[in-house]
């Protein structure tokens, strides 16, 4: 069993179960982030390699997590970098569309052609999948997409989706912002063109950190900023004026300017060496024992889950009972220190390792608070498993 709670700063009086927007700091991401930023009180101290040095061993990190080569991996300071990367690369011919999930985040939408974008319905069935393999055909350009529904945690079967955009020449676009980290992954499983993720999600990493991983058949692309440190020989600062087109090996030609942050860079291997430690396998595991009894006493409370087929199994989209507002469900809560979201019309609910069974039994009791004991059936908090 996990239990990671000492390792960050949370009071026992608060229940966070809201990694999906932004996962509480663990005190040794913080630590590294202190150290990082007096490191320019003394910059004398400070070597050329310093701008390259530490940004290596993180792509080290991160491609581990994905099964993947370092070279592969760009850092980039959001996932709509990676995206409008992405869209500077990838040719869509007159007639061609973009398929893009209805209800997806604007990161993925914004930086696509307006009028080659077309969404796929939100299957009422919640079988993003099959929506996508019907929706898939010989006009598709590229498919962009999740691996996780930002919204209510519905799952997309990335190799399946993969298969038949490469039957018809499309290229596959996807965001693992809502799973990476907190979900083992291989991408060269469904050997995506360009893939990206956030860091401070489940990722426990900090705000304006993202990662982007370039295949191969890529590498040779169009960068979306010219700067000096993803150039040939960058690191020789004598020859900084020796102008060259060439590009740094890998996907470090795609890297952002000032990506060699001296306080984001630290505290990224921190969080990135901390889950390489810990593994995404037992992450999930940990969580996944921790949602089995919430979904129970959700269903108990009249909630409305995803069918456990469709779910990704680490975050929960719960709807209320009819006549409930959800909004207003969400905020009494916070009221009782209880953090949770609101996407789409459902109670996302995103537990991580630093919550317990205790925190999933404070949801349960402040949820039955809020409703008549005439409307809903009892929480059977004794049957929580530990």
């Amino acid at each position: 069993m996990l239990n990671y709670r000492s390792n960050f700063n949370i009071p026992e009086t608060v229940c966070f179960l809201n990694s999906a927007f932004i996962s509480p700091q663990m005190k040794s991401i913080t630590e590294a982030g202190l150290r990082g930023a007096s490191f320019k009180e003394q910059p004398w101290f400070l070597q050329a390699a310093d701008f390259f040095t530490s940004c290596d061993q993180l792509r080290v990190l991160v491609a581990n997590l994905m099964n993947v080569r370092a070279d592969n991996i760009a850092l980039i300071p959001a996932v709509s970098y990676g995206v409008e990367t992405a869209a500077l690369n990838l040719p869509i011919k007159s007639g061609q569309k973009v398929l893009v999930p209805e209800g997806e985040f604007p990161s993925n939408v914004y930086p696509w052609k307006k009028d080659a974008i077309c969404f796929v319905p939100r299957p009422a069935n919640y079988d993003w999948t099959q929506a996508f393999l019907e929706a898939i055909d010989q006009n598709t350009a590229i498919v962009s997409i999740p691996q996780t529904d930002w919204s209510d945690g519905s799952h997309f079967d990335l190799v399946q989706i993969s298969q038949r955009a490469k039957q018809v020449g499309a290229a596959l676009v996807v965001d693992i912002s809502q799973s990476f980290g907190v979900s083992s992954i291989d991408v060269s499983s469904f050997d995506p063109d360009f893939l990206f993720s956030v860091g401070y999600k489940w990722q426990l990493g900090p705000y304006g950190m993202s990662y982007m991983y370039v295949a191969d058949r890529h590498l040779q692309g169009r960068p979306l900023e010219n700067n000096w440190v993803n150039r040939n020989s960058s690191e020789d600062f004598t020859r900084l004026t020796d102008y060259t087109d060439e590009y740094q090996v890998g996907a470090r030609r795609f890297d952002s300017g000032q990506h060699s942050n001296f306080v984001l860079i630290p505290m990224a291997i921190e969080a990135m060496q901390f889950l390489n430690d810990v593994t995404p396998t037992k992450i999930f595991s940990y969580i996944r024992t921790l949602n089995k009894g919430l979904l129970r006493g959700l269903s108990d409370l009249g909630f409305e889950t995803i069918p456990s087929t469709f779910q990704t199994g680490h975050m929960i989209g719960a709807k209320p009972p009819k006549g409930q507002c959800v909004k207003d469900v969400c905020g009494q809560l916070q009221k009782k220190n209880i953090f949770l979201s609101v996407r789409c019309n459902s109670l996302r609910i995103s537990p991580h390792i630093y919550n317990t069974q205790e925190d999933i039994a404070i949801l349960l009791r402040g949820l039955k608070s809020l409703f008549s004991k005439n409307s809903v059936s009892s929480v059977r908090e004794h049957e929580i498993e530990a």
